[in-house]
């Protein structure tokens, strides 16, 4: 402050001699709007930790994909789930109609991804899609069976997205004042603020202290008319959504990535066919009634519209009552055809989606012969069982496309028959099939059909480990990368379940891992594994010390007696070696259990398998030659592909995309990048190409820095 004085005094002087300089004048304002933003900074800090204790954490916490979210669980009887709008939390339910519906089922609200106490999503964007997985994940933990989705305002969207992607597991959705029909307006300039690199980080800390205050008093007002808002209720809600910048940026980016998914997902609403039962106030300010709960109501003719006569969008806290009843209406509609689980919220041992899971577990012990069977596993799949109960596949649904990962587990001679089944189930729904990461099993049985194409997506490494120690003898390089890191203090360890489960250290080095990579994290069959999860899984850690470095995964290939390296994480300490040893390591402990077949999974582009087919559209090998020479811009697939070629494979195997139908098509194609990546691909795409941009300069800036600089007259 005395330093400000100064400056000030300074500024008076020149001002009053007509004397001043230009850049103290600005450096005298530089000055005042840092410490205006400094305090302003602080202020946030200390008005969210006032806020926590004002309103601390009411309920548990549950960790899904690296993202720990808060929920409350009260009550028994058939399960209610239930999703609060945009920048609300739980209390939305927890303090009006929570303590009735508990009477009578067992209900689960949640602070959505990004809101209340909910962490946002590790290394992705909050949208409609991300959100529902991580939703559909938590509820298959929790154990909730076929449940009804309750969602407020923004969460309509989210369940019924829900209700047409996983229909077997939902009983019924009641919707109150929803948001679910395509606007024909633009989301606000202003919801895109925080976007801008920097400036939008910095206006998080500062002007929006100042300026959201007021934003939420008019929308809170708008939202309880013709009612006023609760005192308490406003005080609540304005410590919560101005308590970090995060849940500012959160709302910002599920309210613009909805318009998306809304446009993707309306066109389906008439596919659901559990009962929906839609409350909604006839002078909502802030939902219009009509172009989305009537609309909604007009579309789909076994709905059920309730409209509440001179009510606004704020049902639960003004009409509590109401939203119970239709809660009710709605349960004894899936009651009546059969949909509703009388019994209370039961363990997830006992619960259908564990059974699948266990079903399907049991079949790739039996049949598991690609080395991506046991990942099919994966919480984000879909499951389909063969008639006859000895075969299964696991999916995900993109576009028109069921994409199943690598190939039906069967046994072999029973692999065409269950190809015919799946792919009319597929049919039976209106969409088609499409094998990815499929070997030479399947294709054996599809390539010549004229009713399939294929797709050569790359290679795959394999390893005999009982040969690992004579591979070793003949490569020195190799020997002397393994050397480097035990002369390093690196010593690896097989850790069990047990040990693995909750780990802080493993989550950190995970974490650590994430960071140090330039573009967001592949899904499907490459997302990280959930550390929890580890039952049949192998973990080799390297540790240096107490500090843990560095890990490796094996995921079982049963019918082949081997393993998948599945994942390697290296921590920001790991030094030179360390993944070399690790993969040294997981060779021999294998070997010693009698393991007879190892891989390191798909290098996607790699030209060292034998390249038998091209694809046979001249857009498709456009598109192909591009991505390999351009490819390392957005993934380092040669840097992937020579990472995995110095362990010296013993062959290579090819991997391919098939699809049913008579040429493989753009469609197929944009439904497999859906499956990998956040959201929509072309968002993906789009993100991926200012991505590339920024490490293209970055690439250029150093090789500028690096360049030896001309001596003065030289030509």
């Amino acid at each position: 402050f005395r330093f400000c004085r100064r400056l000030a005094a300074r500024h008076e002087a020149a001002l009053n001699t007509s004397e001043w300089n230009c850049v103290e004048y600005v450096m005298i304002w530089l000055v005042a709007v840092g410490i205006l933003a400094a305090g302003l900074a602080a202020w946030t800090v200390v008005s969210a930790r006032r806020a926590e204790r004002e309103y601390p954490p009411s309920g548990e916490f549950i960790e899904v994909e690296g993202t720990r979210l808060h929920y409350v669980r009260r009550g028994s009887g058939p399960p209610v789930v239930a999703l609060h709008g945009s920048d609300g939390s739980l209390l939305d339910f927890a303090d009006t109609v929570l303590e009735t519906l508990r009477r009578e089922f067992e209900v689960v609200a949640f602070d959505r991804p990004g809101h209340g106490y909910s962490e946002g999503p590790q290394r992705a964007v909050a949208t409609p899609e991300v959100q529902m997985r991580l939703l559909r994940d938590t509820i298959c933990k929790l154990g909730l069976v076929r449940p009804l989705l309750v969602g407020h305002s923004w969460s309509g969207l989210l369940v019924m997205m829900y209700a047409l992607e996983y229909p077997e597991e939902v009983a019924g959705v009641t919707l109150l004042a929803p948001w679910v029909a395509p606007p024909d307006t633009l989301p606000s300039p202003l919801l895109y603020a925080p976007r801008i690199p920097l400036l939008g980080e910095l206006s998080l800390w500062t002007v929006h202290r100042l300026v959201k205050g007021a934003i939420i008093g008019y929308y809170l007002r708008q939202a309880f008319l013709p009612d006023a808002a609760p005192t308490a209720y406003a005080r609540q809600a304005k410590a919560f959504w101005l308590r970090w910048p995060r849940q500012v940026k959160v709302f910002a980016r599920e309210n613009t990535a909805d318009r998306p998914a809304l446009r993707a997902y309306s066109p389906r609403y008439c596919r659901i066919s559990v009962p929906v039962q839609i409350l909604a106030g006839d002078t909502d300010r802030i939902v219009s009634t009509s172009e989305h709960a009537e609309w909604l109501h007009r579309l789909l003719p076994d709905s059920e519209l309730v409209l509440l006569p001179n009510t606004g969008h704020q049902l639960l806290h003004t009409r509590a009552e109401s939203v119970c009843a239709a809660v009710r209406r709605c349960a004894e509609r899936a009651r009546l055809r059969g949909l509703l689980s009388e019994g209370s919220v039961t363990r997830a041992d006992e619960s259908d989606c564990f059974a699948r899971i266990q079903r399907a577990r049991e079949l790739v012990f039996r049949f598991g012969w690609n080395a991506t069977s046991y990942q099919i596993l994966n919480p984000a799949m879909e499951h389909w069982f063969a008639a006859e109960g000895d075969a299964v596949v696991g999916y995900v649904r993109r576009g028109q496309y069921w994409g199943a990962a690598g190939a039906p587990v069967c046994a072999e001679d029973r692999l065409p028959e269950v190809v015919t089944e799946f792919e009319a189930a597929a049919a039976g729904a209106n969409e088609k099939v499409c094998y990815f990461g499929a070997a030479s099993r399947l294709r054996a049985v599809l390539q010549n059909l004229p009713t399939h194409s294929e797709l050569v997506i790359g290679a795959q490494p394999i390893w005999n480990p009982q040969q690992w120690p004579a591979l070793l003898k003949k490569h020195s390089s190799l020997r002397a990368q393994i050397t480097r890191a035990r002369n390093k203090g690196v010593q690896v360890e097989e850790w069990g379940p047990e040990q693995s489960a909750g780990r802080a250290a493993l989550q950190a080095c995970l974490a650590e891992w994430l960071a140090t990579r330039p573009f967001p994290t592949l899904r499907f069959l490459t997302e990280p594994v959930d550390l929890g999860e580890m039952r049949d899984r192998r973990l080799f850690v390297a540790v240096g010390g107490e500090t843990v470095l560095g890990f490796l995964i094996a995921t079982p290939v049963p019918d082949r007696n081997g393993w998948l390296v599945e994942q390697i994480v290296r921590g920001r300490a790991a030094p030179n070696g360390m993944a070399e040893l690790l993969v040294g390591a997981s060779m021999e402990a294998l070997a010693a259990d009698g393991a007879e077949y190892v891989t390191l999974g798909l290098a996607p582009l790699s030209e060292r398998a034998d390249m038998e087919t091209e694809p046979a559209t001249s857009w498709l090998r456009l598109i192909l030659t591009l991505v390999r020479a351009h490819g390392r811009r957005f993934y380092n697939f040669d840097g992937l592909d020579a990472f995995k070629t110095k362990f010296r494979p013993d062959s290579w195997e090819p991997l391919y995309a098939i699809s049913n139908e008579k040429r493989f098509s753009f469609a197929a194609l944009y439904a497999i990048g859906a499956a990998f990546s956040e959201g929509p691909p072309a968002v993906a795409m789009l993100r991926a190409f200012r991505d590339a941009a920024r490490q293209e300069f970055t690439w250029l800036r150093e090789r500028r820095s690096t360049e030896p600089t001309k001596p003065q007259g030289s030509p």
